[in-house]
């Protein structure tokens, strides 16, 4: 039992392991040939009903056949005992057997032979009548066929065994009449003294046709046999039935299919004990079995080829699965080997061509790496302006402590000489070098942000005077929240180059703070000259550098996605009354 439970279990983990394609062949091929089977088991059983109705058929018929016959061939033993029994006929019998006058002989001759003619002119398949006397004389009327000595000796014979009773004599090659003979015996007395011997010729063609034909189907062939003996017809083409002996060994009604010279036939027998008569109807199998034999071999037809359709139609449906599936296979495993990033992507079908579940597998598999390489793209460029960002710092870096010591030098002799102007200058260069070569924080406050602007502020002012009028609007609800640093210092430089340098009479400078939803907008803006569209848009692509050595709006816009993500970022537009504005969106979110 565990020998077969452990059997089982490897040939079920063989058939989970098989390739797709040879578990949708094998899926067809159990289901073919169950349904065959169940097709041809279920052909079967209505052949061998069709067997069983048949030979019910063939039995009633014969039933009715060998009933038909019979109840004739008994009113051809009541009219011999008729005849046999017949005062007139017994007389004249006597006459003949006794008389020496020659015309008492002759009348009762011609009376004997009138009184024959009335009984065998009441029967159409009766074709003669002989009655033979004592002495040899034969009286007939009828049509008297010339009976070979063995046939007539056969029939006395049979008369004579029979001591009255009735004797019957099958056909033969040269006479093909059913013969039916008994001794006439007289009655006067009760003597039973032998008068003569009566043979009646019964003509079976006449009969069977008459009675019996109709009965049996066109196809069919009636065939009667007695003890190896044909009786009716006179010839038939199944040797093998009459060689046989009377069907003793079989059932008294049955069935049988038979070959005869590469001929079937479906045969069906009774038999009956009247005369010891068997029965046969013989039918060919080919022609009552044509139309199922055509449905068989159709139906096999139909099985082969909607078989090899079917495992066609599944090879290709299996190829369609797998196909995209091998496809994936190797790519994942191209992947394993190889440069993600310059990787082969899958050859996706059109969508008219495939959109089941692989076709939809393989597009998001698709979607997937191409979002990949995206992704790595975008790491890649965004590493780079950190890079930039973190190599522009350390070259501010040159030195720092000597710069420090520099400034405070310079700051200390401005005021020693009552230079206060000089000292703020020096102080806000101090901080805006100390905050942007400082590498410790990445994020800072918008308070911090804003003072390291307000540092910046106060050099400029020195440079333009009252050409620059620069106002701070946030309030401080929002300065908690945190931005990368150095993110308004690069817009108010670039404000200044681009306004500030360009206009004659004052130009205004705002910083301006809103809440907006959860996020926090940072608003610079203007009212010089605004900034040309189509050179907006190739700084913005990366295109065109920026004029200067500063942070561009790209490397901004870029710093703020990668750390807060694509929602947020800079918008820069044209005011509508003139100048520019730069809008920064960050959320909101507190450090500490």
């Amino acid at each position: 039992m565990t020998y077969m439970k452990t059997g089982f279990r490897l040939w079920f983990d063989e058939i989970r392991n098989m390739r797709i394609k040879a578990k949708l062949f094998l899926l067809i091929t159990i289901t073919m040939a169950v349904s065959s089977s169940i097709s041809l088991v279920g052909l079967q059983i209505a052949f061998s009903m069709y067997d069983q109705q048949i030979y019910e058929k063939s039995s009633q018929v014969l039933n009715l056949s060998s009933t038909l016959i019979e109840n004739e061939l008994n009113k051809v033993e009541r009219l011999t005992f008729s005849i046999m029994s017949d005062e007139q006929i017994q007389q004249h019998l006597i006459v003949m057997n006794s008389a020496e006058s020659d015309y008492i002989r002759i009348q009762s001759r011609a009376k004997l032979v009138d009184r024959l003619v009335q009984y065998i002119n009441s029967e159409t398949y009766i074709s003669a009548a002989d009655i033979t006397d004592v002495k040899g004389n034969s009286y007939s009327s009828g049509n008297l066929t010339t009976l070979s000595p063995e046939r007539r000796n056969l029939i006395q014979e049979t008369s004579d065994r029979g001591a009255g009773s009735l004797g019957w004599v099958n056909p033969d090659a040269q006479d093909y009449s059913l013969i039916a003979t008994r001794q006439i015996r007289s009655y006067d007395n009760l003597e039973l003294k032998k008068l003569g011997s009566l043979v009646v010729h019964v003509n079976l063609d006449k009969m069977v046709n008459q009675y019996a034909r109709e009965a049996v189907t066109r196809e069919g062939e009636l065939i009667i046999v007695s003890n190896g003996t044909l009786v009716y017809p006179r010839s038939v083409s199944m040797k093998s039935l009459i060689s046989e002996d009377s069907p003793s060994g079989l059932a008294a009604k049955g069935f049988r299919i038979m070959e005869q010279d590469g001929e079937k036939y479906f045969v069906s027998h009774i038999h009956s004990d009247y005369l010891g008569w068997t029965y046969y109807n013989t039918l060919p199998f080919q022609k009552i079995f044509y139309n199922l034999t055509l449905m068989k071999n159709w139906m096999i037809a139909a099985f082969l080829i909607s078989f090899f359709l079917l495992v066609g139609f599944g090879m290709a449906v299996a190829r369609s699965v797998t196909r995209p599936i091998e496809g994936l296979i190797s790519n994942m495993r191209g992947l394993q080997i190889s440069d993600l990033e310059n990787s082969e992507l899958p050859t996706i079908p059109p969508i008219s061509q495939q959109m089941d579940e692989v076709g939809l597998l393989q597009r998001t598999y698709r979607m997937m790496i191409v979002r990949i390489q995206e992704l790595i793209k975008e790491n890649y460029t965004k590493q780079l302006i950190i890079k930039e960002t973190e190599f522009r710092s350390l070259q501010a870096q040159i030195n720092p402590h000597f710069l420090y010591n520099t400034l405070e030098s310079i700051n200390w002799i401005s005021k020693m000489n009552g230079q206060k102007q000089v000292s703020q200058m020096v102080e806000s260069l101090g901080y805006l070098l100390r905050s942007s070569i400082s590498l410790k924080q990445d994020m800072i406050p918008i308070e911090d942000e804003l003072k390291l602007v307000q540092h910046y502020i106060t050099i400029q002012k020195v440079r333009f005077e009252e050409r620059l009028d620069f106002r701070l609007d946030v309030p401080e609800a929002l300065r908690a929240h945190c931005i990368p640093k150095l993110t308004l210092q690069p817009l108010l430089e670039n404000a200044i180059k681009y306004a500030v340098e360009v206009m004659l009479e004052p130009c205004v400078i705002q910083i301006i703070g809103r809440e907006e939803g959860d996020s926090v907008l940072l608003i610079v803006e203007d009212n010089g000259p605004g900034i040309d569209e189509a050179y907006l848009e190739q700084i913005l692509t990366g295109e065109r550098q920026s004029k200067g050595t500063g942070i561009g709006l790209k490397n901004i816009d870029e710093r703020i996605k990668l750390t807060f993500g694509d929602d947020f970022g800079i918008q820069v537009e044209n005011r509508p009354d003139g100048g520019a504005r730069i809008t920064i969106r960050i959320p909101m979110t507190k450090r500490g």
